[in-house]
């Protein structure tokens, strides 16, 4: 308890009703006047422990007499005593900023559970005036008049002091009845049904036009006042209808039924701004759905905050409840919004909150300069089409309002489809396996065949681990020849197979593409007429090549001696140089393709060891570009973790990177979906019925067919549950913006392991099912880490060991007292993020370490791992 200086009685009163927790043992209730408390007592025992208490909370007390720190003034205590007192202002829930105040909820149970009688209410608020919130409401009923331009809604003006759709308006039309006579009559009569049938006619004749793109929409419109000084001098508001006897959420229960008695859809009210007590009967009812507008400057948030701690206190975040939205405006292009998404979040009640229920609730709208100064609604509207900000509102009112019909699916037919993707997705969760599969042409895929279409390929295609690089490895070998594999990517004609693909290392599992390595090495031994050198068709050829890089690698050697191994490496005692075998194969009519893959299984220290260092630099560069220089008939094709190739290359690596930028496998977030319905259109031939291929479909077009997959949210259209789409692919993310084929195809074969609980007839896999493979996709992730990173091992242990308490994000420099070095690798890896001194980690190992997020940190991972 920090005390405040009291200079008048009010100082008083606040800071003893906030501390109420301290007394209320001893007191039913106290009542503060300007020159006297008075204390009701529980029993006259609780007398002496009570004035210890108004001691220590007001300070100068003495002989029952508290002294002001102005002027001296005097307020004197007196004792009352009354068991059965119940101070009804105290223990009832009032929806003014003034009672909630001083209460831990602002709502009943009753009232959360109930709903209003008529049709929905929709109210717009916002801290700060000038921060689009009439700019918002109007681009909402824009929306509304071009989805749904049959359904009217009423809109209603109850901005008492700045009544700005009024103005806007008043050019228009008769201004026939208010929102201000409506609060009169409401205090001179009893029944909501009497009151909305003497108003309902007379609004009626005030209508608010709206332009569409194909028509004139009109709507029911009530104004803040009909004649100016009805707003400067208020008899009734709604603050004073809160506080009489039985009517606190009478304002909305009106209106409610006047929109259904007037046939409208819906209510949009437009609130007045700030913590004002015009605004609190609606705000504070949970029947009504608000949407809380505010700017990114920092007195809007920081007032919005305040805003939301209020709201919020005893509000359930769950499906079943009105959560309030948040419109963040004037959101500039590239601007982080992570931390004031974050804060705004962290002030409203997340006990047992799902991640997903709070990953919806607020919706940036970028600025707009368009937008700004417009003197009409005409005009708004007009500014209006075609901007983004438009955009989004018109989605969220088309997702939450309007709807679509929901197509069912037949349960039979689910189940066939759920085990024909995970039947697949399990077939290929490695890489390595040997069934034969098509590959999706990526643009790094597509690059690699128009770039080495007519000349033999030289280069290094990089990715991290699990990105595809052994996937696209065991379909080279797959094909033996390059002329084979471009044709099969290509859906072209094979030509004449003269570039026959020889591996050379392959990575250590390689069990199941052992016959493929066979089979390449006979074509090759074949082509150059060699037969007597069966050595080159040994089972162990692969392994006995990783064995001399470990064993060369252990001791030191420089980049020139270790371009020398991999040359005689690659010759493998069949030539004497590689001249000499560029001209015999120019001879033969043939070309000769090495391929690499698996050296980060070899050379593991590339981080701290000069020689591996240069080893990989030797090989990326100064062989290959022997091979490029020299070698018309013989190429050579790396797969190479891209963190290998920064560790090596120390050098001008940028000036590397972009040299193979093009063929580099990664996966945007576009490129993600697209592998998921690719992979699920290979399962079920004719899920995806666009004319366009997968390859060329747009991101609109790929997320669209996706929805009858696993839905557009973790819910109902209406609800705020997050996008799936977007949740998913924030589960599955890293912090360089990457996600790995390896994982995508491991979340479709979890997510379908088991069909579900059919809780929503418009997608195959249920979200129970989503959050379930999530967390197993996890627990692979750190599987995974810690064999194929081993560099990363004890630094996850670390965190498992770690007491659960320590396991919370973000945390700090010395919450873990992580190394420089270890910072440095997971940071790398993508595993770790430093924001202001504070450290978070991807969801994609978040769940399996079991961190849990302290209040309002989930929205800042998810602005790291999504605005890449």
């Amino acid at each position: 308890m920090v005390r405040i200086k009291f200079y008048t009685w009010k100082d008083v009163e606040r800071f003893l009703k906030s501390n109420r927790d301290i007394w209320e043992k001893d007191a039913v209730g106290i009542e503060v006047y300007p020159a006297e408390i008075v204390v009701v007592l529980r029993s006259e025992d609780n007398r002496s422990h009570m004035q210890d208490v108004l001691k220590s909370i007001l300070g100068d007390v003495s002989d029952d007499i508290m002294t002001l720190e102005m002027g001296n003034q005097k307020i004197s205590i007196t004792y009352e005593v009354n068991e059965d007192e119940i101070f009804e202002d105290e223990k009832t829930v009032t929806p003014l900023f003034s009672k909630i105040l001083y209460q831990d909820r602002g709502y009943s149970e009753k009232m959360l559970r109930e709903q209003l009688s008529g049709v929905p209410v929709v109210a717009f608020h916002s801290y700060k005036g000038g921060v689009g919130r009439t700019l918002s409401a109007i681009a909402f009923v824009k929306a509304w008049s071009s989805l749904a331009p049959n359904q009217r809604l009423l809109i209603v003006d109850s901005d008492l002091e700045a009544p700005g759709l009024t103005w806007l308006w008043e050019e228009k039309g008769e201004m026939t009845f208010s929102y201000l006579d409506l609060l009169e009559v409401i205090q001179s009569y009893e029944s909501v049904e009497e009151i909305s049938g003497l108003v309902s006619d007379k609004i009626s004749k005030m209508m608010f036009s709206i332009e569409t793109e194909k028509m004139l929409v009109e709507h029911f419109f009530l104004p803040t006042y009909r004649y100016v000084e009805q707003l400067l001098d208020v008899y009734a508001n709604p603050e004073s209808i809160a506080k009489s006897y039985g009517r606190k959420y009478l304002i909305a229960e009106i209106l409610s039924e006047i929109g259904k008695k007037m046939g409208a859809a819906a209510v949009l009210v437009d609130l007045r701004a700030g913590i004002s007590e015009f605004s609190a009967p609606i705000l504070f009812d949970p029947r009504v759905k608000k949407y809380i507008v505010s700017s990114t400057s920092y007195q809007s948030v920081k007032g919005t905050e305040l805003l939301l701690q209020q709201i919020s206190k005893g509000l359930p975040i769950i499906p079943e409840v009105k959560i309030p939205e948040i419109l963040l405006t004037m959101v500039m292009e590239g601007e982080d919004t992570g931390d004031i998404i974050s804060g705004l979040i962290g002030v409203m009640d997340q006990k047992g909150v799902e991640d997903s229920l709070t990953d919806n609730i607020i919706t940036e709208l970028p600025f707009a300069s368009e937008l700004v100064h417009l003197e009409s609604i005409s005009q708004i509207v007009k500014n209006l089409e075609g901007r983004e900000f438009y955009k989004k509102i018109n989605l969220l009112v088309k997702e939450a309002y309007i709807g679509k019909e929901e197509k069912q699916l037949e349960i039979m037919d689910r189940k066939f489809i759920i085990d024909k993707i995970h039947n697949l997705a399990k077939d290929q969760i490695n890489a390595e396996g040997n069934i034969d599969f098509n590959v999706l042409l990526t643009q790094p895929i597509h690059n690699l065949l128009i770039r080495f279409e007519n000349i033999i390929p030289a280069t290094v295609i990089m990715g991290a681990k699990g990105a595809g690089k052994t996937f696209l490895y065991r379909e080279m070998l797959r094909s033996q020849y390059w002329e084979v594999f471009l044709s099969k990517l290509s859906s072209g004609e094979g030509s004449e197979k003269n570039t026959v693909i020889v591996p050379i290392v392959a990575p250590k599992n390689a069990g199941e593409i052992q016959p493929m390595i066979s089979e390449c090495l006979r074509n090759y031994v074949s082509l150059l007429g060699r037969k007597e050198n069966a050595s080159l068709i040994r089972p162990s050829f692969c392994m006995d090549n990783a064995r001399e890089i470990a064993k060369f690698s252990r001791e030191m050697h420089d980049k020139i001696e270790w371009e020398e191994f991999w040359q005689n490496l690659f010759l493998a005692g069949q030539f004497d140089s590689l001249a000499e075998m560029d001209r015999e194969c120019a001879m033969l009519g043939i070309r000769v393709l090495f391929v690499i893959d698996g050296l980060e299984e070899i050379l593991e220290q590339t981080l701290d060891h000069r020689t591996e260092k240069n080893a990989v630099s030797a090989l990326c560069q100064d062989f290959l570009n022997v091979i490029k220089t020299n070698c018309k008939n013989i190429g050579c094709i790396i797969f190479l973790r891209k963190d290998m190739a920064k560790n090596s290359i120390e050098v001008n690596f940028e000036q590397f990177h972009a040299l193979y930028k093009g063929v580099e496998l990664k996966w945007s977030k576009t490129e993600a979906l697209r592998l998921v319905l690719w992979l699920v259109n290979q399962a079920v031939s004719g899920f995806y019925t666009e004319s366009v291929p997968i390859e060329l479909a747009s991101a609109e077009v790929i997320e669209g067919n996706l929805v009858k997959l696993w839905g557009n949210k973790l819910g109902k259209d209406t609800s705020n549950e997050a996008y799936s789409s977007r949740w998913i692919l924030a589960a599955l993310s890293d912090f360089n913006g990457q996600l790995q084929a390896r994982d995508i195809i491991r979340f479709l074969q979890n997510a379908t392991e088991e069909v579900g609980k059919s809780n929503y007839e418009d997608r195959y896999i249920m979200p129970t099912e989503i959050k379930k493979a999530v967390q197993k996709c996890s627990t692979a992730k750190i599987a995974e880490i810690k064999q194929e990173i081993k560099v990363l091992q004890p630094v996850l242990e670390k965190f498992e060991n770690a007491p659960l308490e320590k396991r919370i994000l973000p945390f700090y420099s010395d919450t873990f007292e992580l190394s420089a070095k270890e910072e440095q690798l997971l940071r790398q890896e993508g595993y770790l993020r430093v924001e202001n001194d504070k450290y978070y980690l991807p969801e994609i190992i978040r769940h399996a370490l079991k961190f849990r997020y302290e209040r309002g940190a989930r929205p800042k991972v998810l602005s790291l791992l999504l605005n890449k």
